[in-house]
């Protein structure tokens, strides 16, 4: 029925001249009730539109244009009509031709439970021309193998569509945290430790970037140094951003670009702080929460710097797609449909479609507490 509901609202959409007609690449994303009927969803789809190429995967919660679904069987689908040959449907069972020209981005979903799966994204970046790709984690229950649509339902790996440069499109990603203070160096680390900032103990930063009173910092009882956080604005998590040094071409480090992990654990000897990523000498560092205001703000910055880059091309965006984490959404904001609200009334009624993700992904890395929102244009 929901599969039903979807493609009525669609192929009444193609009778109108705004949208495309003669689709050949669809898009399909589902809630985790309907996770075990994903192939039979495409089947349907396939049968009834004529389109053969599809790509998609499971999502906690997925995404339609102004309206978020999670807690109930949701299907969510997007068709487009590509020049020929624009798009190439990939999976590791359908691997792109490596004789043929490379592509200029592609959208990328991935196992949660896949080895190296970081090193897999780097790798599958590295083989654009931009050297950048979108897309996220499938995600939802505990499945250890969350399948995701490559023309056929596969598992584990990396699959998705790979678009040549024919496909103009535009991708900005929004940060769901606000700093705590200002940024630091890393200076000292190992593994997932945080030994030193800017020359100085990491746990001494942090203490400082809190507010914690001066004589309370230099505590080794890590019981005293707990009471003394501040636990209102600790609410909603404490996390840390992590990006190099400076961008390629010296182009100056913005919070957007940085790759925001948990704060797992202090050492009051050793004054070390551990986190949930693997910190490099010289990078940049910065201490945050989870804040559904500044999420919201950097959202509308975002949709604004899209607009206005849409204007500056006189262009028009005929479709969207958005991944965001699963931390997101409801859990962030109180109600479900407010980050897709947003870019409703910033970017219009625009067809879109999307999921709520274990993980997205923007450029060459893994990313988390983020929204990635790409237009086609």
């Amino acid at each position: 029925m929901a599969t039903e509901l979807a493609l009525a609202q669609t192929q009444g959409q193609g009778r109108d001249p705004r949208y495309c007609s003669r689709p050949n690449l669809g898009f399909i994303y589902v809630t985790p009730a309907l996770a075990d009927q994903l192939g039979d969803v495409a089947a349907l789809v396939q049968a009834r539109t004529g389109v053969t190429d599809w790509v998609g995967t499971v999502g906690h919660g997925i995404c339609a244009t102004g309206a978020e679904y999670a807690d109930e069987a949701a299907v969510s689908l997007m068709m487009a009509e590509l020049p020929p040959g624009a798009a190439r449907v990939f999976s590791g069972r359908r691997r792109l031709d490596a004789h043929a020209a490379a592509p200029q981005t592609a959208l990328v979903h991935a196992d949660p439970a896949t080895p190296e799966l970081a090193e897999l994204v780097v790798d599958m970046a590295a083989k654009t021309v931009s050297g950048s790709v979108f897309g996220g984690i499938a995600s939802g229950g505990t499945t250890s193998a969350l399948p995701q649509l490559a023309n056929e339902v596969v598992a584990g790996g990396l699959s998705g569509v790979a678009f040549d440069a024919t496909v103009p499109m535009i991708t900005r990603v929004t940060q769901g945290c606000s700093a705590l203070a200002g940024e630091h160096e890393v200076s000292g680390c190992n593994a997932q430790f945080i030994h030193s900032l800017d020359g100085r103990p990491a746990l001494d930063v942090l203490l400082a970037d809190l507010g914690v009173d001066e004589h309370v910092r230099a505590s080794r009882d890590g019981d005293e140094l707990l009471r003394a956080l501040p636990l209102e604005r600790l609410r909603s998590g404490l996390l840390v951003g992590l990006a190099p040094a400076g961008a390629p071409g010296g182009k100056p480090v913005g919070f957007g670009d940085y790759m925001v992990r948990n704060v797992v654990g202090i050492d009051p000897k050793q004054r070390v702080v551990a986190v949930g990523g693997a910190p490099q000498r010289g990078d940049r560092a910065v201490f945050c929460t989870r804040d559904a205001q500044a999420a919201r703000r950097d959202l509308v910055r975002i949709c604004t710097e899209l607009r206005e880059e849409v204007e500056t091309r006189d262009a028009r965006v005929r479709g969207a797609l958005y991944v965001s984490c699963v931390a997101r959404g409801a859990p962030l904001f109180g109600n479900t449909g407010v980050e897709l609200g947003t870019i409703a009334q910033h970017l219009g009624p625009v067809p879109l479609t999307g999921f709520y993700a274990n993980g997205e992904i923007a450029g060459d890395r893994l990313l988390g507490y983020t929204g990635v929102l790409t237009l086609f244009l």
